[in-house]
Formats: C-alpha cells, structure tokens, sequence
C-alpha cells in the first residue's frame, strides 16, 4: 500500500505549525517597541544639579547647614546594576557665631555665610538593572568623601570646621528623556561631626551661674538633609 504523499505533507505541515506557534507568540509577546523595559545604551555620564541643604548645625548651630548647593557630577558604568560616580559640590551655606563669654540665649550672632566644598565617590544601586521602567531609574546610594569649608574671620571662639569627613546615604530616580539624556532628583542625609572647644563645655565668664555653651560632650554627628535635581548627558558609549 502506497503512502498517502498528501495526507503526510498536511500532517507535516500541522506539527510545523503547532511547533511555531509558541515562538511566534513569545516574539509578539515581547516586542521591544511595546515593552514598558528599556535597555540602557550609554555607561557614561556628566551632569549638572542644584539642591539645598538643610540642617541644624548641631547644637548651637555653629557648623555650617542651610544653604543652596551648586554642583558637578560624572558617572561611569552607568548602565548597569552598578553606578559609580564621583561629585564635587558648592554650597553657600549660613552658620551662628557664639561669643564664648556670654550664655547661648545672648552670645549667639548670624546667620553668617560660609562657602562650603563637598567632594564624594558616590556608589549606586539601580532598582531596574540595566533597564529603565516607562523611563524611569529608582535607586538607592550610599557617598563618602569629605567636606572643605572656607574660613568666617568674625568667629574668636576657637571653633573650627575646616576639613570634616562625611558620608551621605540617599535615595533618588532618573528619568531618561532620550537615550543620552536623563534628568535626576534625590533625597539624601549628609552626615559629619561637629567638635568644640573646651571654652564650650565651661559656664559663661559674665554669668558662672549659667551652665555651658553646650553640654555632653565635646563632639557631635550632625545630620543635614540634602534634596537636589539635575541633568545628565552620556557623552561615550560603555567601556
């Protein structure tokens, strides 16, 4: 008996179909152009932010907190789960002066200005991988670097904050308008220590009766909250 040459061809036929089938769903299923996931092109960054730093100063609010922030930052691996990057900050930010020989409710003077370097590598945990959600980037950040602040000739107190480190958690999204360019805005607390002079930690020469400048002890963490915006743009593909 003769094989039916027709019937196999359609059977043939049908099992290739059947087979295709999955293939040809999974392709429309995950079409690029209707995929909320992006991948990211370029691992390279320069941006620009500005932002405002607000904090108490510590307890007499003689180190420097408020102010607005003016700043320049690179990242480089930034299309990965992994973004490094490194920033340099300005801040003008305001200080008290306290005359160490009154009590703290009339020894206290200002707001004064003092310009303020922070300088931080900056290690960064992309949410989304090396893809981006309808645009979007959450992360998670953790800086550490250290802080240079400009002199105030008017404090004869003996307090001094020159060169402090700082490390600076902080939680923020970029939002990809092209595939170079992105826009970013962050929270983040700033931490460093504050120490005083031992004239501080004594009462006031006019009035004995009244207690110290401070109390506790003679040094202090001071945390500063940091919100800033900015602009990004890839100038080189990955490396």
């Amino acid at each position: 008996m003769k094989p039916d040459l027709k019937s196999h061809s359609l059977a043939v036929a049908a099992v290739t179909l059947l087979l295709a089938t999955p293939s040809l769903r999974a392709q429309v299923g995950h079409d690029p152009s209707n995929s909320p996931y992006q991948t990211l092109r370029y691992g390279q960054f320069v941006g620009l932010n500005i932002g405002y730093l607000n904090g108490s100063g510590g307890q007499i609010g003689v180190a420097p907190h408020s102010g607005p922030t003016f700043g320049l930052r690179y990242d480089f691996l930034g299309e990965r789960t992994l973004t490094l990057g490194l920033s340099a900050t300005l801040g003008r930010l305001e200080r008290f002066i306290v005359d160490k020989n009154k009590p703290i409710e009339t020894g206290r003077t200002g707001p004064f200005k003092q310009n303020v370097g922070l300088f931080e590598a900056v290690f960064q945990f992309n949410v989304t991988g090396g893809k981006t959600w309808h645009g979007l980037a959450p992360y998670a950040s953790i800086g550490a670097g250290a802080v240079l602040a400009g002199a105030t000739p008017a404090d004869t107190s003996g307090f001094k904050f020159r060169l402090k480190g700082a490390f600076t958690p902080g939680l923020g999204a970029r939002y990809f308008l092209t595939p170079r360019l992105f826009m970013r805005i962050e929270a983040k607390s700033t931490f460093w220590q504050v120490s005083y002079p031992v004239i501080f930690r004594r009462p006031p020469f006019s009035d004995p009766t009244k207690p110290p400048v401070i109390t506790g002890l003679g040094k202090e963490w001071v945390t500063n909250a940091w919100y800033s915006v900015g602009l990004s743009y890839a100038f080189h593909r990955p490396f």
